[in-house]
């Protein structure tokens, strides 16, 4: 699938569910413009999937669900991977005394 693709997502959409345990993340960028005016981007945004993949549709869905986005309008996918839990810099720092 060539991106940026623009999606317009379910509101009765499945809710998006953080799950820690889980192997795999999408990592991607986002804009999701809002229907009263404004919009907001994410960049190099990370999120829980079961499995090791996802539709980018599903993605959408997941992004306003997770964000808890009212009026969400349109979400335009920019980019998205699959990355292995502990493959990329998502880690808490250390405490440092």
């Amino acid at each position: 699938m060539t991106l940026p693709r623009t999606f317009h997502p379910d509101p009765a959409a499945e809710p998006y569910r953080a799950n820690p345990a889980s192997t795999h993340r999408v990592k991607f960028d986002a804009r999701v413009d809002f229907t009263n005016g404004g919009y907001v981007e994410a960049k190099d945004f990370l999120l829980d999937i079961e499995g090791d993949s996802i539709a980018p549709e599903r993605l959408a869905e997941m992004i306003v669900s997770a964000m808890n986005l009212l009026r969400a309008g349109p979400v335009t996918i920019t980019a998205m991977r699959i990355v292995r839990r502990g493959e990329h810099q998502d880690s808490a720092l250390p405490i440092q005394d």
